[in-house]
């Protein structure tokens, strides 16, 4: 049967009807809700579904039914989007620093024993006195020094 006739009898209250343009139309709502998101959601499928019955009897064209049924799983699917969104994430509490005293003991031991590792420095030497401007240098003209 086409989707066509079953929106015209789901318009007309048959719920068999119904049932049939969910069996036939579930697998493809999945489908795009699962790839628009990135992840399956089957809340977002149910409020596409619950969507449906509600709208069936404004839907004008029955032969626009399946760019009708998409456009209600994308806004389906930005409501929760825009849901996430709204709510920031809590990020998890990791261990502060001094909550565990016997952990921190092992740190700084742990450091140490790093830092006795590594080698010697060198010995800092003075800074030498840059030379006084132009001294020992000899100007030379450009063309001297370009080959002009």
């Amino acid at each position: 049967m086409s989707d066509e006739l079953l929106v015209v009898r789901c318009q007309l209250g048959e719920r068999e009807a119904f049932a049939e343009l969910v069996r036939g139309w579930h697998p493809a709502v999945e489908r795009y809700v699962g790839r628009m998101l990135g992840w399956s959601d089957d809340d977002v499928v149910q409020e596409v579904w619950l969507a449906v019955p509600r709208g069936l009897p404004r839907l004008r064209q029955p032969d626009r039914f399946t760019p009708w049924l998409f456009t209600i799983a994308r806004r389906a699917v930005m409501n929760r989007l825009r849901e996430a969104y709204a709510r920031p994430e809590s990020e998890p509490i990791e261990d502060l620093p001094g909550d565990d005293e016997a952990e921190g003991v092992v740190n700084r031991e742990t450091l140490a024993g790093a830092l006795a590792a590594l080698p010697a420095a060198p010995p800092v030497l003075p800074r030498a006195d840059p030379l006084p401007a132009n001294r020992g240098v000899l100007r030379r003209p450009r063309s001297a020094v370009w080959g002009a």
